[in-house]
């Protein structure tokens, strides 16, 4: 009895061990993905320092799109999928998700997130303006990302152009691995 315990233990140890290597190499690969991207970067609004974020870090589509304080989180970071010109469709690094209006755009209306799946309003103009910032505008319309508030968790909405720094963006490169 003795000795087929401790050969349950040893057997039990060898799992663990196989176990730990495994997750540990899976770790390491995705850590090394994450480090490799060429185009994440923070959204980073001019005016208050604030960055675009998921609200909560959430999965869900329907998840607000919220100007939060800046962090090296992959909830925070985007990744610019070049589409033309100056066109670009921007996913979570985290969530693998986008944002879009809630609803037909117009004047006033948040940003919820949503599955990438080609809708035209997904996709986003990076208009350069100087000293290395952008206005963001929703491609085929007039209307900009525009900060709401300062506050953190102040919804991100939909304003026609204002020159304000409320309405200015500088892309803050970021590899997040956790």
């Amino acid at each position: 009895m003795n000795k087929a315990l401790k050969i349950l233990k040893v057997l039990f140890f060898g799992v663990v061990v196989v176990f730990v290597l495994i997750v540990s190499f899976r770790v390491s690969k995705d850590i090394k993905k994450k480090l490799s991207y060429p185009n994440t970067y923070a959204i980073q609004n001019v005016k208050t320092g604030k960055d675009i974020r998921v609200h909560n870090a959430n999965y869900l589509d329907g998840t607000k799109i919220i100007l939060y304080s800046h962090q090296n989180w992959e909830c925070m970071t985007w990744e610019l999928i070049h589409l033309e010109d100056s066109t670009f469709l921007v996913k979570n690094l985290y969530t693998q998700k986008t944002f879009q209006p809630e609803s037909t755009p117009k004047e006033g209306v948040t940003l919820w997130q949503q599955s990438m799946g080609g809708s035209r309003f997904q996709f986003w103009e990076f208009i350069k303006v100087p000293d290395e910032m952008y206005l963001i505008k929703l491609k085929d319309t007039d209307l900009y990302l525009t900060i709401s508030s300062d506050e953190n968790n102040s919804p991100i909405v939909l304003q026609p152009k204002q020159n304000s720094t409320s309405q200015q963006w500088k892309l803050v490169r970021q590899n997040p691995w956790k």
